[in-house]
């Protein structure tokens, strides 16, 4: 069967033959439809936190949507793309506990999409910065997976929230009530004397060192991501003086039944129309430069494989 392969850590991608998945025991066969491309996966196959380099050639994948039997699914969860192969392949054996039912009315191209960035951005706005109709919002990253998501989730809560992006040509495709085309160096004066009370940060880098600096008073700074730096730098003392407070989130440390209530949340949110995963929908057949993409973020949204497709 075709599948997305990476042979060497760090290497390139290639679309190629893999062996067909034998089901173990407490494992089911899913027909694979999509698979989403996340930064973790570019994070594994450049030899972070080290599980492929001891199981090439290596399958990247997080999730994806595919059928049981003839059944919608989300495949999401036990280690999947992380410490075992992933989803970018045409079929796929996994644990009966990663399978997460679908209504068959839902795009299932969005669906795929949105259990690693639905559920960052849903714990993000919910659970970390406990996002309200009194807050002012700013999303850093908003026209990638997880910001576009975490504009429309703190919107559906009465915030006022704006966006950034550092290309002009992807804000008009952000969904926030206005949006600062702005790098890190440039966001204080771009922000034009808009105080946020939560800065919801994927960028790490200057951008939190420039979060710091542009919060309220008793502000709360949400760090998900590093896709500027993960090296940050900022005035500790500006920080305390303002009674700020910094939460970081990462899927990796919610057990199994936290991750399956996520799920849960974000695919009724997407049901009910307060979430809309923006996707980008590439075959596999020209799928070799995916990480690429995401590394030099070209992407809007969530960048999504199509298994289906012929190779």
């Amino acid at each position: 069967m075709r599948a997305l392969i990476l042979q060497a850590i760090g290497g390139d991608l290639l679309v190629g033959d893999v062996p067909e998945p034998v089901p173990a025991a407490g494992e089911v066969m899913v027909e694979m439809l999509y698979a989403a491309v996340n930064p973790l996966d570019v994070w594994v196959a450049q030899g972070s936190p080290g599980v492929a380099a001891a199981n090439l050639p290596w399958v990247p994948g997080t999730e994806g949507t595919g059928h049981v039997d003839g059944e919608p699914v989300l495949v999401r969860g036990a280690g999947l793309g992380v410490i075992r192969q992933g989803t970018t392949s045409e079929r796929l054996a996994v644990p009966a506990s990663a399978v997460h039912q679908v209504r068959s009315d839902l795009d299932l191209a969005q669906v795929a999409g949105i259990g690693v960035a639905g559920g960052t951005a849903w714990e993000a706005v919910h659970n970390k910065a406990h996002v309200g109709p009194q807050d002012r919002v700013l999303v850093l990253g908003a026209s990638g997976g997880v910001g576009s998501l975490a504009v429309q989730l703190a919107k559906a809560c009465g915030a006022t929230v704006w966006g950034q992006t550092t290309n002009k040509a992807k804000a008009d495709g952000i969904a926030a009530d206005r949006v600062v085309v702005a790098d890190d160096t440039e966001l204080a004066a771009a922000l034009d004397g808009f105080e946020p009370t939560v800065v919801l940060d994927g960028l790490g880098g200057g951008y939190t060192r420039a979060a710091v600096d542009v919060l309220a008073l008793a502000g709360r700074l949400v760090a998900y991501g590093a896709s500027a730096a993960e090296q940050v730098a900022f005035n500790v003392r500006t920080f305390y003086r303002k009674g700020l407070s910094m939460l970081g989130y990462s899927g990796l440390v919610q057990s199994p039944a936290e991750n399956q209530a996520t799920i849960i949340t974000v695919l009724a949110a997407l049901a009910d129309g307060t979430l809309h995963v923006p996707v980008e929908i590439v075959p596999l057949r020209d799928a070799a430069n995916v990480h690429h993409r995401i590394l030099a973020r070209e992407v809007e949204g969530k960048l999504v494989v199509d298994l289906r497709a012929p190779a």
